[in-house]
């Protein structure tokens, strides 16, 4: 018995694995200036951001409905962290950021001179001709029935937590929730989204969110869990309307996403894309220093971990990593040298970077 016929089915089935990993497509990053549900008001920050010298577009993000208005679509992840640590820095697009996904055909703001009319000339009239119809008939497809499974809705209420400046645009950011302003323990939420909280076990029925937002002056605030505000959304969550106000110009910038695992200074992988984006706009503009601040919650001893002699940042490794007991001040301490030693293992120099423990 022959085998060809094996070795035929092996080369197609290889063929289309191979033609599969070809057309994979590519990441899109888009460097976000403003995100907003009125048409109107994305093309008047297009139009103004174009009019400072930007090519800005603006596009649908078909799933939310809402219009993001950015200034660089690119499919290297490097180059937008960079321009968007550059806008928040020296331009007032403070809140700019790194919107990763796939958004709808850009439109841009393009102003044009007045041209002469042209001689308008009678239209040309093409009186149809009649003819017979050929009618060809179809079979009746019948559709068939679908059955959903009902959504099961997550424990707790649903709330959404818009955050906007003082000019009414939406500000991209997070909000923590939790039991007190003195608790160790937070949830965090992404705002402008639903989300479902479950009550506080306090006795007061309060919590307490604080916001975050880059390049935005925090604010704290009380929520009453059973009796928030009257305003329900057109999903029956409960609308919370904070208000920010931007920082002033200077020296100093919000990174929303460099974090540590718990109780240790080993960086968070997420962490990465700000921290090259800062590499990137130290290398360009050779003028700047920055101080780093550590932080950590609470005051307290902590048994945790530091970085030892494992040269890797962004993960934990118990064989090279030091674990032991440090206090609030040497973990604080440590976190804003391993933010200063992963820029300097960059090409950035030691003498450019100060670093101050916060606790």
């Amino acid at each position: 018995m022959q085998k060809p016929t094996y070795t035929l089915l092996f080369l197609l089935l290889f063929m289309f694995f191979q033609a599969s990993a070809q057309t994979k497509p590519e990441t899109n990053y888009y460097v976000v200036i403003g995100v907003f549900a009125k048409l109107d008001n994305a093309v008047r920050l297009t139009n103004r951001a174009n009019q400072h010298g930007f090519n800005a577009q603006y596009a649908i993000n078909t799933r939310q409905k809402w219009n993001y208005v950015y200034l660089l679509q690119t499919t290297d992840k490097r180059k937008a962290y960079a321009l968007a640590i550059r806008m928040r820095a020296d331009t007032e697009y403070k809140d700019a950021w790194v919107f990763t996904g796939t958004l709808g055909a850009g439109q841009s703001i393009i102003v044009e001179e007045p041209t002469e009319k042209p001689e308008e000339k009678p239209p040309v009239v093409i009186e149809p001709v009649e003819q017979n119809p050929v009618i060809e008939e179809k079979p009746v497809e019948v559709p068939p029935v679908i059955v959903e499974e009902p959504v099961k809705k997550p424990a707790g209420k649903p709330f959404i937590f818009q955050l906007k400046g003082n000019d009414g645009i939406p500000i991209t950011g997070e909000v923590q929730v939790q039991e007190s302003s003195n608790a160790t323990r937070y949830q965090v939420f992404k705002a402008n989204e639903v989300v479902y909280i479950e009550a506080p076990k306090n006795a007061r029925g309060n919590y307490v969110v604080v916001t975050q937002a880059a390049g935005f002056q925090p604010v704290n605030l009380i929520l009453s869990y059973e009796n928030p505000t009257p305003e329900l959304g057109a999903e029956g969550e409960t609308v919370i309307p904070i208000e920010l106000s931007k920082v002033r110009r200077g020296d100093y910038i919000d990174f929303n996403n460099v974090r540590f695992f718990r109780n240790s200074s080993i960086l968070d992988p997420a962490a990465q894309n700000e921290l090259d984006g800062l590499v990137d706009l130290m290398k360009e503009s050779t003028g700047y220093k920055i101080r780093v601040h550590g932080h950590c919650n609470g005051t307290n001893d902590k048994e945790g971990s530091i970085l030892g002699s494992s040269t890797n940042y962004f993960a934990l490794d118990p064989g090279k990593n030091k674990i032991g007991k440090f206090s609030a001040k040497e973990l604080t301490n440590e976190r804003a040298e391993i933010v200063k030693a992963y820029l300097v293992s960059q090409g950035i120099e030691a003498s450019r970077i100060d670093t101050k423990g916060r606790w």
